[in-house]
């Protein structure tokens, strides 16, 4: 019966702390393992509530509220939007979503026009170590694990008693404070805790999206990279037509220039976060 209370204690203190809680990281990756010189940064956020996390950018996540007002004001003004090539910002174009307490996992990426919901049930099984550091203030232990292509070292804290942490790792006796892959490709680290006020829905998104698997998600991607300007030469949205132009207005010089940015962009991306399938 002590057992039992004691469990029920720790339970309910979990879910207190879960509910309404912003971790903050930093997350250092290398995106073309042919540059390894070109390290970039960007400040990723894991909201959590007591359903579950949410984790995605800041970056891209300001940047696209930004773009998306500036279009509503266009379309109210010209009844037309001009989609700029430098309106969008950020490079990590995806987030993660988790359930509690069966933390299922999902992976929401758009490619093209589309929105995906893509399912993860892969397990992670990690190997808990003795050895213990600080990762900033925070009392951390040692863990490791394979997954998804690549070595993973985590380090996680119990002063912090959530079983998540960044992108689609959890499962540790504590919030994953630091995590690296053995290669020194992908870094993150914890480096503020906010709290959110108000109701905070996790699994609100802005277009409707299709739900598929990774396989089937396999298929979409090998279409895209064949193709990648095809959802977006123009299309019809709210009955307003919408190209891509440039400073000079010229629609297909940068129609044909996004192509080429796009290839080549997709040429670099060849060292994601997962190396076993496409995300």
């Amino acid at each position: 019966m002590k057992k039992l209370l004691i469990n029920l204690f720790l339970i309910l203190g979990i879910l207190t702390i879960a509910q309404n809680k912003r971790f903050i990281y930093e997350y250092k990756f290398i995106p073309d393992s042919t540059n390894v010189e070109d390290v970039k940064t960007e400040m990723m956020f894991l909201d959590t509530t007591k359903d579950g996390s949410k984790y995605y950018s800041y970056t891209v996540f300001n940047s696209d509220s930004l773009m998306k007002a500036d279009l509503e004001r266009q379309l109210k003004a010209t009844g037309s939007i001009n989609v700029k090539s430098d309106m969008r910002k950020g490079n990590v174009r995806y987030s993660v979503t988790k359930t509690y307490p069966d933390y299922k996992i999902n992976l929401h990426r758009r490619l093209s026009m589309d929105a995906y919901n893509i399912s993860d049930e892969r397990k992670i099984n990690w190997k808990i170590s003795s050895e213990k550091e600080k990762v900033g203030e925070w009392n951390a232990q040692k863990a490791e694990a394979d997954f998804a292509g690549r070595h993973w070292t985590a380090w996680f804290s119990t002063e912090i008693p959530i079983q998540d942490g960044p992108y689609k790792f959890h499962g540790l006796p504590g919030l994953i404070v630091k995590i690296e892959d053995k290669t020194g490709s992908h870094k993150l680290e914890l480096k503020g805790i906010k709290n959110i006020t108000g109701e905070l829905d996790i699994n609100v998104f802005e277009a409707k999206e299709i739900a598929v698997n990774s396989k089937q998600f396999q298929k979409v991607v090998k279409e895209y990279e064949n193709d990648p300007t095809k959802g977006i030469k123009q299309l019809q949205m709210g009955g307003a037509t919408v190209i891509l132009t440039g400073k000079d207005g010229n629609s297909a010089k940068v129609a044909k220039e996004q192509e080429e940015r796009l290839r080549n962009q997709i040429k670099k991306d060849n060292n994601r976060i997962e190396l076993d399938i496409v995300n």
